[in-house]
């Protein structure tokens, strides 16, 4: 089995891990493993017939892996657990296989313990630059160590420059992703602009006050509070504390802590017809309970209000009785994916947000999903909503096989129900890489790192093409496998490639981080019926409930991407 190499940061509680035959580290963007810490550069891993190295980098005198200083490369055993303190960053090392991966699941890098070997005592559990205010209380021989790492230390002399750096960056919230830190602010899920923490407007709580001068005469008043609870709550005029926030640009209502969070944001594209609103539907029911189960990880509804349109969607698809009420509620979504909102001294039409949330250890999170298609206007024959694209920490590219031309010539002589539509989907991918390379000033040939899904729909209709062996599991035993999805990936690729090579180059293209999923938001053959009341035809499971398959598995690789690395 191929081994991969894993670095946790156990300054900011992120696991990344990568594959690749030459990975650098350090705190600048062009780094595979970004870690905190004083360096842009402090060195790169080679990985050669499975032997993994690390070669500092040349400007950096020296650096300590599990207590010893060194001063040249080290060789990285596979299987075995590296304690690494280098320019301030604080990281751990692993090279092997999936299987054998440590359980960084348990870590809390937030509660730091001191060991005297001398007296064998422990000191309080206390955040790291705390026990560091007290070191001279210390021996030299002390050993410093955090909540789940076992009988694994790092020498407490080693952890000056670190504790320094984790001083010098408390006031920056840990949950900050760095796309909100470049920006100074965050940006609002309604109306995808940035704003600061202390810009936010307060939501007024007495019913008297009401009328607001951009959401109207029914919305409660927003406004900027001045005066506060001893609890820290805002009082609106009538002397009300008030527990709600809005943005202030568009002033829609923003998540409860929405500042303690990081936020996931994924558009959602693809032709009409490739069955974006089921796999929306199908994605957030199965998010709902594969979390538990899978991870022991409660996935909330963190906007009712917003959420109704797909929520009702959902509820009456996995619990529709016959095909009939499938077919009545299918396309639920159409027309209720926009919303009016005012931005840039004008209302527009933007994509509504469907906002979940869920907390990872002591990490809280929100997952933040657009159905990015918009309809042409006479201004633009774009289906691409661009903004969402500039907001997405991921993009999920919903590709229908069965309207692909040389797909549907395999389709049709197996007699397997297939939609009407013929569509050129390469196109809209040479949409999004436009919109990406205007957005970002991206010169040809520069790719992207931001992750991009290639969900190839309806596998229930072409999956046997892949050939017997069936696709390995994403997760097991509460872990995601990401050497599993990557062979599947391979496999999913090669056979579009056969029929379809220009949606794999044109995806290539665009990001450097391109995976394939066989996904079926049916889960079950579909069969073609006959309306009997209106006419003509329409394809729906043949006992009329969803039963998806595999739909959480872009997900899945998007929160344990080497930026996210949550699971």
């Amino acid at each position: 089995m191929n081994q991969q190499l894993y670095i946790y940061d156990c300054l900011t509680g992120k696991l990344r891990v990568s594959n690749r035959n030459f990975m650098s580290i350090g705190s600048g963007k062009q780094n595979v493993f970004k870690v905190r810490m004083n360096a842009e550069i402090g060195g790169t891993f080679a990985l050669r017939n499975n032997v993994c190295r690390f070669f500092p980098h040349s400007r950096l005198p020296f650096y300590s892996i599990n207590g010893n200083t060194i001063e040249t490369d080290s060789l990285v055993k596979p299987n075995r657990l590296y304690l690494v303190v280098l320019s301030g960053g604080c990281f751990i090392i692993w090279f092997g296989n999936e299987d054998d991966l440590p359980d960084f699941c348990n870590y809390d890098p937030h509660c730091w313990y001191v060991y005297t070997p001398e007296t064998g005592q422990w000191s309080d559990g206390a955040e790291l630059p705390e026990l560091l205010n007290d070191e001279h209380h210390y021996s030299q021989t002390a050993l410093v160590t955090f909540e789940g790492l076992g009988q694994n230390a790092f020498r407490l002399q080693d952890m000056k420059e670190v504790a320094d750096l984790m001083r010098n960056t408390t006031n920056t919230p840990r949950t900050l992703s760095s796309k909100y830190e470049e920006k100074g602010g965050f940006r609002c899920p309604s109306c995808l602009e940035y704003f600061r923490p202390d810009e936010a407007l307060s939501i007024a709580s007495h019913p008297s006050l009401k009328g607001d001068s951009i959401l109207g005469e029914y919305a409660m008043a927003r406004f900027t509070p001045t005066q506060f609870t001893q609890q820290g709550h805002p009082l609106d005029a009538m002397g009300e504390a008030c527990e709600d926030y809005a943005c202030p640009k568009c002033h829609y209502k923003l998540l409860p802590f929405y500042n303690q969070m990081t936020h996931h944001h994924v558009a959602i594209i693809g032709v009409p017809g490739s069955g974006k609103s089921l796999y929306l539907a199908s994605l957030v029911h199965q998010m709902e309970r594969e979390f538990p189960r899978d991870f022991g990880i409660p996935f909330r509804d963190a906007n009712p209000e917003e959420n109704a349109p797909l929520n009702t969607m959902r509820i009456r698809l996995f619990y529709s009785n016959t095909v009939e009420d499938f077919r009545d509620w299918s396309s639920y979504l159409k027309g209720k994916n926009r919303r009016k909102v005012y931005r840039r001294g004008m209302n527009d039409y933007l994509p509504t947000p469907f906002i979940y949330t869920f907390n990872r250890s002591t990490s809280a999170h929100s997952i933040i999903l657009y159905n990015a298609e918009k309809e042409p206007t006479s201004k633009s024959s774009s289906l691409i909503e661009k903004d969402c694209l500039k907001a997405a920490d991921a993009i999920f590219f919903i590709y229908d096989p069965t309207q692909d031309p040389a797909f549907r010539s395999i389709l049709r002589d197996e007699m397997t129900p297939i939609t009407k539509n013929i569509s050129q989907q390469e196109q809209l991918l040479s949409d999004v890489e436009m919109h990406i390379r205007r957005t970002l000033n991206l010169p040809p040939g520069e790719k992207i790192s931001t992750p991009l899904a290639i969900i190839v729909s309806k596998s229930d209709s072409w999956k046997h093409l892949l050939g017997p062996e069936p696709l390995r599991p994403a997760v097991r035993n509460g872990r995601i496998r990401t050497e599993n999805i990557r062979l599947n990936s391979e496999r999913i690729r090669d056979l579009i490639f056969h029929l379809s090579p220009q949606i794999c180059t044109g995806a290539e293209n665009i990001s450097q981080n391109v995976r394939y999923f066989s996904v079926s938001s049916f889960g079950s053959a579909p069969k073609e019926w006959t309306d009997e009341l209106l006419g003509g035809s329409y394809v729906a499971p043949e006992s009329g409930k969803l039963n998806p398959t595999r739909v959480t598995e872009p997900v899945l690789w998007m929160l344990n991407s080497p930026d996210s690395g949550i699971f």
